[in-house]
């Protein structure tokens, strides 16, 4: 086997072999070509080159995120690391394992002058699970056992201990292309056994008997990817009279007495009728919420008692009520608390859902004669979409229109919400296609992110289990919907940034179909031909009225307002 000569290089290979490494995105560059090398030529690994380090970071997270394991992504010196920083901030806060590894140049030419020489020691600490200075270089036998058990160690924090992002940097000395045949022997490792996290008999009792004396309990789940888990706990709240449970498209799980248009119930309650809604008992499981009404609502109407459920960030408080920090997995301790309750008799449920009834029904009017806009592009998108679609959505105003549509048809959805961001949409999507190639995405962006991160294209990856839908609605148009007053001179060249451009040259260039619908009848032509299956490999892009989408989700609230 032909490795780097670089014995340090040896080390972390092998040793992330042994550990089960897989996946392996690498960047072009030059310091790193010691690990770009070691990892083609080894056969433990699969390798994906992409030339952009911000795209390549995401990509990588969309395949462990896919994957459901750590993937590595490389990069060399200076400038190139510091762009993986905005996926290992998303990862960090999703709780990702991402194996980061940063080539160096040698430590002592840090702030000389020398080229793509710059200050990479705890470059990520502040999003970052752990960082290790490796030796690139090893003269001494210490050095090796060091590199070993850090690397252990890092990838023991990184998938069981404090789960998420890990960074190696490895200062690396000049020649760096010489190889050298490496014996395919694996080190000795070190593996981290990490205890189920169990509630005790005694404590589990008190939370029965708190759950069943309450009559309004609430439970709120966050984003979590899509297993039977979740669903069958949470179902067997579902028939409890004293128990609303309210989630989003992003928590994967589907019930007709859950509350799953959480947006559509809230933001029509009267204020006189609200604290009737509000529970006395708030359960919630880890996982980011979109609902910035849900979180206004739950912050002005604050729990008695809140208890949060999470294996790692049972202590963050969103809601500014927390009494109760649970480091359980979720889906034990909810499958541990309904067994042996006896609930008191309530209505809660019952005026939730009935609630969410009418609602749904004036939704539906609502839609039937709504204008051409981003809101009625994304009911014909749902309208028509066949069902078994993995979707990944991108931020801003796409994700918060997906909360106001029905999500069943979806084998499951997926958005970048750890920090939020725009960067990286694409790029993530196209990792997760790239990781599950028998299964079928769909990307749904709006021009902004889009274009933002259109690196994610620029790739060899030939991906034709992806579909990408653009809204362009000319700008980003979630600032017409979240701008207050004073900022209207500021609106359309600073905030929504607002273009006049197209993505179909972009399509072109990297080898994609374009479809387009300007209108209600090409958008209906567009989308069935868009869905069909031979269909492949395809941008949609969907061209909305800047102006209109807000007075037009505006006039939808006071809609659903008035008619209730």
């Amino acid at each position: 086997m032909k490795l780097s000569d670089k014995k340090g290089v040896q080390d972390i290979l092998k040793t992330l072999a042994a550990l089960g490494l897989k996946e392996v995105v690498l960047c072009p560059g030059s310091r790193n070509v010691p690990f770009i090398i070691s990892f083609n030529q080894h056969p433990a690994f699969h390798c994906s080159s992409i030339r952009d380090e911000r795209s390549a970071a995401f990509y990588a997270l969309g395949k462990a995120i896919e994957l459901n394991e750590p993937v590595a992504v490389v990069s060399t010196s200076g400038s190139a690391a510091i762009n993986f920083g905005p996926a290992i901030s998303e990862a960090y806060y999703q709780r990702i394992p991402l194996i980061v590894i940063t080539a160096d140049r040698p430590r002592e030419w840090t702030d000389q002058g020398d080229g793509q020489t710059i200050r990479q020691t705890h470059l990520f600490a502040n999003y970052i699970r752990k960082d290790y200075e490796l030796h690139g270089e090893v003269n001494h036998p210490d050095e090796s056992w060091s590199n070993i058990r850090s690397v252990c160690e890092g990838w023991q924090i990184a998938t069981e201990i404090d789960r998420g992002p890990v960074h190696f940097n490895v200062p690396l000395r000049e020649p760096l292309y010489q190889t050298a045949e490496v014996d395919a022997n694996l080190p000795r490792i070190s593996k981290a056994t990490v205890p189920e996290k169990v509630i005790a008999a005694d404590e589990l009792d008190k939370f029965r008997k708190y759950f069943s004396d309450c009559k309004k309990v609430m439970i709120l789940a966050g984003q979590h990817k899509n297993h039977n888990s979740l669903q069958e706990a949470l179902s067997l709240f579902a028939e409890f009279s004293n128990t609303v449970v309210l989630t989003e498209s992003t928590t994967n799980v589907h019930n007709r007495y859950f509350i799953e248009n959480i947006d559509r119930v809230i933001t029509t309650l009267p204020e006189e009728e609200q604290a009737a809604f509000a529970p006395d008992l708030l359960i919630t499981t880890s996982g980011a919420i979109v609902s910035k009404r849900i979180k206004a609502f739950l912050r002005k109407h604050k729990a008695a008692a809140h208890w949060n459920i999470d294996p790692y960030d049972a202590a963050m408080d969103t809601y500014q009520s927390l009494t109760g920090a649970v480091y359980a997995d979720p889906f034990t301790f909810l499958r541990s608390l309904a067994e042996g309750v006896s609930v008191v008799e309530s209505d809660y449920r019952s005026k939730w859902l009935e609630r969410a009834v009418k609602i749904e029904e004036l939704h539906h009017g609502f839609c039937e004669t709504m204008p051409y806009s981003d809101f009625y592009a994304f009911r014909e998108i749902y309208n028509q979409l066949p069902e078994g679609l993995h979707l990944h959505i991108a931020n801003s105003s796409p994700v918060r229109y997906a909360q106001l549509l029905n999500n069943e048809k979806w084998a499951s959805t997926w958005s970048n919400r750890g920090t939020s961001g725009i960067d990286g949409c694409t790029s993530t999507a196209i990792g997760a296609a790239s990781a599950s190639p028998e299964k079928q995405f769909l990307l749904i962006t709006g021009d902004i992110a889009f274009q933002y991160d259109n690196n994610g294209l620029w790739n060899n990856e030939q991906i034709e289990n992806l579909k990408i839908i653009v809204i362009n609605n000319g700008g980003g148009g979630i600032f017409r919907i979240i701008a207050g007053k004073g900022a209207e001179d500021e609106l359309s060249p600073y905030l929504e940034a607002a273009q006049d451009n197209s993505v179909e040259q972009l399509a072109g260039f990297y080898k994609w179909n374009y479809l387009s619908g300007r209108d209600e009848a090409s958008l209906k032509t567009a989308l069935e031909e868009f869905f069909r299956p031979y269909c492949r490999r395809t941008i949609l892009e969907i061209f909305t009225p800047r102006e209109r989408n807000a007075g037009v989700l505006a006039d939808y609230w006071k809609y659903l307002k008035e008619k209730y």
